[in-house]
């Protein structure tokens, strides 16, 4: 009886653990009804350069110069951020430090190594989620190279473009955005060499 009781309770654990990384998202789903609420907000504000504490700012800000829409923050402790903010707070986007890649907010993201482009963990509200050794298998951050020297660093699935991540074009431009299957999916920024920014919204395929 004991056996047959620990048999189940073994082949039962993997179900649970898996269930907890199912349910985990690996950082915040916002709903496409509050980014476009966001971009409403934000599309006609004018790119710029503001200084704070935290460090050089390039992207939209408002009329009173306040950090306001999707941009990049150039910092001495997270290194360059890029992503959304509201009134110079980080909402959402990809915190690019020398050794790690966190992608998501400020208090619930995921962590990679950008030496390997493996995931380490997810933390969410304070708690730090080690995650299943063969996570790193399906999920990784990646550096990838174009024949015509465009050049991706992000999120990848299988070795697709998928999640969020940074397209630079061999002119200098670049965007910042969602992917989904090696597509641009949804709402995302270019920024151009000439300090312009315009947000562009991207449909797929099931759409």
């Amino acid at each position: 009886m004991k056996n047959a009781i620990l048999f189940v309770l073994c082949a039962l654990f993997p179900v649970a653990l898996y269930a907890q990384y199912g349910r985990l998202d690996k950082y915040p789903n916002i709903p496409s009804q509050y980014d476009a609420a966001f971009v409403d907000h934000v599309k006609d504000f004018a790119s710029g350069v503001a200084k704070s504490s935290y460090g050089q700012y390039f992207g939209q800000i408002t009329k009173e110069r306040n950090v306001y829409g999707f941009g990049a923050y150039y910092t001495d402790s997270d290194g360059v951020v890029y992503g959304q903010y509201r009134l110079g707070n980080f909402l959402f986007g990809i915190k690019m430090g020398v050794q790690t890649a966190k992608v998501g907010s400020n208090d619930h993201y995921i962590c990679y190594d950008l030496t390997t482009g493996e995931p380490l963990y997810i933390m969410k509200d304070g708690d730090k989620y080690t995650l299943p050794a063969d996570y790193g298998k399906t999920y990784r951050f990646e550096s990838l190279t174009y024949q015509n020297g465009d050049k991706y660093v992000g999120e990848t699935v299988d070795g697709k473009r998928e999640g969020v991540g940074l397209y630079y074009y061999n002119n200098g431009n670049y965007y910042y955005g969602r992917y989904k299957n090696n597509d641009r999916k949804g709402f995302g920024a270019m920024f151009y060499t000439s300090n312009k920014i315009t947000i562009q919204y991207w449909k797929s395929e099931d759409e």
